[in-house]
C-alpha cells in the first residue's frame, strides 16, 4: 500500500487504522463520526463550507461525502437502543441531503454501466453544473438515477456483497429508490404527480392509442399513495432502507441472500420501533400502511418499463444512458 493509500480519506493528514464505517480513515475521524451520530452537535457552517479542518459541520460533511455510512447491529425493537435507531436516522438524513443537493447542483462526466459502479466502494465523483447546462428530460433521467445509484451503493451491507451481487442488488433497485425520491419530492411540494425538480414531467406517451388512464397511473399512483398516507421524512429514510434490501431479486447468490436478510431485518426493526414511538398504540398499522407502499413502488416501476419497451418497438433510444440498460 502506497503512502498515499494509507492516508486517511476524512482528513488527509494521519495514517489510516483501517475500515471503519464503511472507508479508509484514521482513529480520531472514525471517533468524531461515531459521537457526531450519537451526539448531534452540528450546526450549520459559519463560513458556507471554508473551515474543513475546524468546523464540526464541514467535517462531518466530509465524511458523508466520502461515503461514511452507521448501521445498527443493536436489537433496535428494545427501548434501550433507542440512541442507535436515532443516530441511525440522523446518518441516512445526512446521506439524502447529500443526494438532494447532487441532484439540483452537479452533473455527472462519462456513461457507466450500473456493473461499472458497482466495482468500487468508492462514491461516484459529481462536479459542479454550470448555471446554464441545458437539464433536458435525458438529463433528469440520468442524474436522479446516478444520484440514487450513490446513495444506495454506501449502504454497509452493499459492500458486505461480491461483485456479482452487488450489481445485481443495485441494477434493481436504484430505479425503484429513483420514483420514490420522486413522489416524496411531489408531496413536499403538495402536488400530486411526480415530476422532476424544475417540473419536467417524468414521463412522455409517444406511443399511438396508449390508455391516458394508464399513463396517469405512472405519473399519479404512488404519489399519490404517499400524499395520503402523509409519509414522513424518517419513514421515507427507513422504507427506502427495507426496500433496498431484498434478498428475492434475480441473480442473487445464496450467501448474497443471507446477507439482505439479515440487514432487511435489522432495517424492518428499525422502522416498527420507529412506528411504535412515533404513533404508540397504532404503531403496527402504520408500519404494515408503509410497507404497502413498496407495491405501489413496484407496479410503478413495471407500468414504465412497459411504457419503455412500447417505446424501444419504435426503434432504440438514441441518448439512453448505460444504467438503464439491463445486462
Amino acid at each position: 500500500m502506497s503512502s498515499e493509500e494509507s492516508m486517511c480519506s476524512i482528513c488527509n493528514v494521519r495514517e489510516s487504522s483501517g475500515f471503519s464505517y464503511g472507508v479508509l480513515c484514521c482513529g480520531a475521524c472514525k471517533m468524531f463520526f461515531r459521537r457526531a451520530l450519537f451526539v448531534k452537535n452540528i450546526d450549520t457552517c459559519r463560513q458556507k463550507g471554508e473551515c474543513i479542518k475546524k468546523c464540526r459541520y464541514c467535517r462531518f460533511q466530509k465524511c458523508i461525502q466520502a461515503g461514511m455510512s452507521y448501521t445498527p447491529t443493536e436489537n433496535l425493537l428494545e427501548l434501550k437502543n433507542n440512541d442507535s435507531l436515532s443516530a441511525f436516522i440522523f446518518n441516512l438524513a445526512h446521506q439524502d441531503e447529500l443526494r438532494k443537493y447532487q441532484l439540483m447542483n452537479c452533473r455527472y462526466d462519462g456513461d457507466p454501466t450500473v456493473a461499472e459502479i458497482a466495482e468500487h466502494n468508492t462514491p461516484l465523483n459529481f462536479t459542479k453544473k454550470p448555471d446554464d447546462f441545458p437539464m433536458n428530460l435525458g438529463e433528469w433521467i440520468f442524474i436522479t438515477g446516478l444520484t440514487s445509484l450513490n446513495y444506495l451503493k454506501k449502504f454497509n451491507h452493499v459492500n458486505m456483497l461480491n461483485a456479482s451481487d452487488r450489481h445485481f442488488l443495485l441494477k434493481y433497485s436504484f430505479f425503484d429508490m429513483s420514483i420514490f425520491t420522486d413522489s416524496m419530492r411531489a408531496c413536499e411540494k403538495g402536488e400530486g404527480v411526480i415530476t422532476f425538480p424544475d417540473g419536467t414531467e417524468v414521463i412522455r406517451a409517444e406511443v399511438p392509442g396508449l390508455e391516458q388512464k394508464f399513463l396517469n397511473g405512472i405519473r399519479c399512483r404512488l404519489a399519490a399513495r404517499v400524499n395520503e398516507l402523509k409519509v414522513t421524512k424518517e419513514e421515507f429514510l427507513l422504507l427506502s432502507a427495507v426496500f433496498f434490501c431484498n434478498p428475492g431479486l434475480p441473480g442473487i447468490s445464496e450467501s448474497g441472500r443471507g446477507i439482505l436478510s439479515t440487514y432487511q431485518k435489522i432495517y424492518t426493526s428499525a422502522l416498527l420501533q420507529y412506528c411504535l414511538l412515533t404513533y404508540q398504540q397504532t404503531g403496527p398499522t402504520r408500519f404494515t400502511d408503509l410497507l404497502s407502499v413498496l407495491q405501489v413502488v413496484t407496479k410503478t416501476r413495471q407500468d414504465i418499463s412497459y411504457l419503455f419497451i412500447l417505446n424501444s418497438i419504435r426503434g432504440p433510444p438514441s441518448a439512453l444512458k448505460k444504467i438503464f440498460i439491463f445486462r
